[in-house]
């Protein structure tokens, strides 16, 4: 049985000193936002050299995307969380929009970012730290798509294919955010939630389920 490599001294350091620099660019990103931060406040948010800085991202755009790979990353254990629990697929989906939807309220302020590198067609062509943005996100369209293709076979929902429902779940969020982010609310996802659960849910149900629900 091959044994799990080790982690040397100095990737640990490294790990760390990133993680670090994170924290500390979500601190200056709530303070002074997107587009007036900069290197120099990470830096002296971190307590790190602006040239230090330099060792770890490329620029701003590079640890913009390192702040998306990091939500990701959460996305996908909390929906593997959901996954795992009980429930019938629909309320699977319910606790999916949910959970995204919180999310979206939570990085209100670097969702900018992310509008911004699929307008660039990041998806299309990734490279560098967006490419592991886009390996999260394809881990997230083949977890919902099994789920989704469960719910098909079981009678849950109606007779598509699974991965179009699944980017259809994921647009109706993105719109979202996009509405969150043109319309400057916090109160725009809370708005949001039961309005795209009952789109997406009323729409995903079959007939002969509804006019069962519907019989007195």
């Amino acid at each position: 049985m091959p044994q799990p490599a080790r982690v040397t001294k100095k990737e640990m350091v490294t790990a760390f000193r990133t993680q670090e620099i994170l924290a500390a660019a979500r601190r200056v990103l709530a303070r002074r936002g997107l587009e007036a931060m900069t290197m120099e406040d990470i830096a002296q948010a971190a307590g790190v050299a602006k040239g230090t800085l330099y060792v770890y991202f490329r620029g701003k755009e590079d640890l913009l995307q390192a702040l998306m790979s990091q939500v990701g990353e959460q996305i996908i254990f909390d929906l593997e969380g959901i996954l795992a629990g009980p429930g019938p697929p629909p309320e699977k989906v319910r606790q999916i929009v949910a959970m995204m939807l919180s999310h979206l309220r939570r990085e209100r302020l670097l969702f900018p970012a992310y509008a911004r590198e699929l307008l660039r067609g990041g998806p299309q062509h990734p490279s560098g730290r967006w490419a592991q943005v886009q390996a999260l996100e394809d881990r997230f369209v083949s977890l919902v798509t099994d789920l989704f293709a469960q719910g098909i076979a079981g009678g849950d929902f109606i007779p598509a294919n699974p991965r179009l429902l699944t980017y259809l779940l994921r647009s109706m969020v993105r719109a979202v955010g996009y509405y969150q982010l043109t319309a400057g609310q916090d109160a725009a996802v809370d708005e949001a939630l039961p309005v795209v659960q009952a789109l997406l849910l009323s729409g995903l149900t079959p007939v002969s389920e509804i006019v069962r629900e519907a019989a007195p």
